[in-house]
């Protein structure tokens, strides 16, 4: 695709998620593009087939993934880094990574998935392992001591007000929201998740939620309100 194609698409409104909710989405972007279909399934079969390759992999109903299969997860998603770093530019960088090893996955996931960055860019990553237990102790003496020595960190929001509001991390750069294509993320995980101040501090690696269902029949029914009542509930019913 042409890149004056593109951020014709991208000026409309476009993403991916748009393309890939269907045939409607399609027409309006057309419409409001005037440039027809072609182009824009491009980007969307390049990321279809990148998934296939990896539900390839074991791990998602196809048996025990080893780090090989990690690392190769990590290679298959080099082609952004290789648009923009040149091999070996970073060599001689060190950072520091302070994360989980909870179960054998996040840090253990992370080595793997990173392996093929350090290959390509020359960098080099040292990895604090930290069980879940240990984490905020450590993040909190670290700050309290000021020996930080870490420069990314894995961590729950709910230790983002003693980091993000100390102003102790750095605002996400734009590029890296284009890059990893910020808007496909599930609408949950969206800012202001990940923000502080209106400003985007993380990107999510995990994300749970958590529903709260009732019946409204039931909690509307006057003759349940009053058995509640007479039976001596506390409060009122629904």
């Amino acid at each position: 695709m042409k890149v004056s194609l593109y951020n014709q698409f991208m000026r409309a409104g476009a993403t991916r998620r748009d393309v890939l909710k269907g045939a409607a989405s399609m027409a309006a972007i057309a419409a409001a593009s005037g440039a027809g279909l072609g182009a824009l399934t491009r980007p969307a079969s390049a990321a279809s087939e990148l998934r296939a390759q990896i539900l390839q992999i074991p791990g998602v109903g196809k048996g025990q993934p080893t780090d090989a299969d990690f690392q190769q997860v990590g290679e298959l998603c080099l082609e952004a880094t290789k648009a923009s770093v040149k091999e070996g530019e970073f060599a001689g960088v060190q950072l520091t990574f302070m994360g989980l090893n909870n179960q054998n996955l996040h840090n253990v996931l992370f080595r793997g998935f990173l392996k093929p960055w350090e290959t390509y860019t020359g960098a080099k990553i040292n990895w604090i392992d930290l069980a879940q237990a240990d984490y905020n102790a450590r993040l909190q003496q670290s700050i309290a001591t000021g020996t930080v020595d870490f420069d990314i960190i894995e961590m729950g929001a709910p230790f983002e007000g003693d980091v993000c509001g100390k102003g102790l991390t750095s605002e996400m750069p734009d590029w890296v929201k284009d890059q990893i294509d910020m808007k496909d993320v599930v609408a949950y995980l969206q800012p202001p998740v990940g923000t502080w101040d209106g400003k985007q501090y993380r990107v999510t690696v995990d994300g749970d939620a958590h529903n709260f269902n009732y019946r409204t029949d039931v909690f509307a029914d006057a003759d349940l309100a009053k058995a509640w009542k007479d039976g001596g509930g506390g409060g009122e019913w629904g």
